[in-house]
Order: structure tokens, then C-alpha cells, then sequence
């Protein structure tokens, strides 16, 4: 098998793994469930008890800005991954078509540049849909006591969608870390999403103090 035909298989086998990861630990109780169901009680206690709409406010106007912030740093990053991969793919078509053998820059270093863009493109997905939970959430507990059944049941929807998007966000950036790399050397793609993901497995323990 050619050099390069296992580059192509490891960046395969890291995004596989990847995948099975993430569809492994979405059926499982983890740290993320936990919080889901913490964030839904934080919500109940302050919508049951008066003069706390301030309060709720507030946090939840934190949790937009840091919902903001990933979301305006992953257009950064698509911007200057899109600048250094658009001449890297010419140079690319350039040196293929005079001499294939000779290229600078391998194909699946190319796919990887794209995949960046994409992982990018979704972790900005993520966070503003977030920013848009949080923003919606923001006039439903300014009903406070008042809400109503409908307005309650609402507002728990929208904190968990709005927790789940924003972790969602922040988890997506951690998997561009093994892309990264592999700009370098593709065949290093499948050695650093393991790595990632025992560090993602670390951090989802449902009970960290254990």
C-alpha cells in the first residue's frame, strides 16, 4: 500500500472514531446530562419564587456573551483557514498538473483544510444557535411567578437547548485539534483523536470528584 493511501485511511479511522465516540457517549449519563438536569432546577427555583428576574437576567446574559464570543472566534478561524487553504489548493492544481509526482502538497492535506472549514462552520452553528436560545430564554424568565404552564415548560426547553448547543460548540472546537496536526502529517490524524477523545472521556465522568 502506497504512503499515501494510508494517510487517506488514517484520516478515515480518526474521524470514525470520532463519530462512534460521540454517538457512544450521547446514550450514556454523563457529566453533560448532569448539567442539563441542573441547569432545568436552577430555572425552577427562580422562575417559583418572586424578585429574582434580575438575577436570572444577568447569568443568562453572561452565558449569550460567552455563547457570543465562541461564535465570533470560529468566523475568525474560518476566515484565516479559508485564506491559507485557497492558495495552498492552487498552488496544489498547479504542481499536479505539471507534474503529479512532484507536488508540495498532498491531496489529503487539502481534504483536511476543507474538513477544518466545515468543523469550524459547525462549532459556529452551534454557539449562535446558543446565542439565540439564551436570547429567547432571556424574555421568558422575565415573567417570573407569572409565567405561565405553557411559558415554564418553554423556558426548560430552551435552557437545555441552549447548555446542549453551547457545549456542543465548545466540543466541536476540541476536535480540531487532530485536524490540526494533521496538516503536518495526516497519518498523525488518527493517533490525536484518541488522544482527544480519552481526554473528552476524562472530562465527561459523571461524578469529576470520583
Amino acid at each position: 500500500m502506497s504512503a499515501d493511501l494510508w494517510r487517506w485511511l488514517a484520516l478515515a479511522a480518526g474521524a470514525i472514531a470520532i463519530l462512534a465516540f460521540e454517538w457512544h457517549q450521547r446514550r450514556r449519563q454523563t457529566a453533560r446530562q448532569r448539567h442539563v438536569t441542573m441547569r432545568e432546577r436552577w430555572l425552577d427555583a427562580l422562575m417559583a419564587r418572586p424578585g429574582q428576574e434580575i438575577v436570572a437576567v444577568q447569568t443568562l446574559r453572561n452565558s449569550l456573551m460567552a455563547a457570543s464570543i465562541v461564535a465570533s472566534t470560529t468566523v475568525i478561524a474560518i476566515m484565516g483557514t479559508i485564506s491559507l487553504v485557497g492558495p495552498v489548493a492552487a498552488h496544489l492544481a498547479l504542481r499536479i498538473a505539471e507534474s503529479p509526482e512532484e507536488a508540495a502538497v498532498r491531496p489529503v492535506q487539502l481534504a483536511i483544510g476543507a474538513l477544518l472549514v466545515v468543523v469550524l462552520f459547525t462549532a459556529f452553528l452551534f454557539a449562535t444557535q446558543s446565542a439565540r436560545f439564551y436570547n429567547h430564554l432571556s424574555y421568558l424568565v422575565g415573567f417570573g411567578v407569572s409565567a405561565s404552564e405553557d411559558d415554564r415548560l418553554t423556558a426548560r426547553h430552551y435552557v437545555a437547548l441552549a447548555g446542549r448547543y453551547y457545549s456542543d460548540s465548545l466540543r466541536t472546537m476540541v476536535y480540531l485539534a487532530p485536524l490540526v496536526v494533521g496538516l503536518f502529517e495526516p497519518l498523525s490524524v488518527l493517533p490525536g483523536a484518541i488522544v482527544v477523545i480519552l481526554v473528552l472521556a476524562y472530562f465527561d465522568r459523571r461524578h469529576p470528584s470520583a
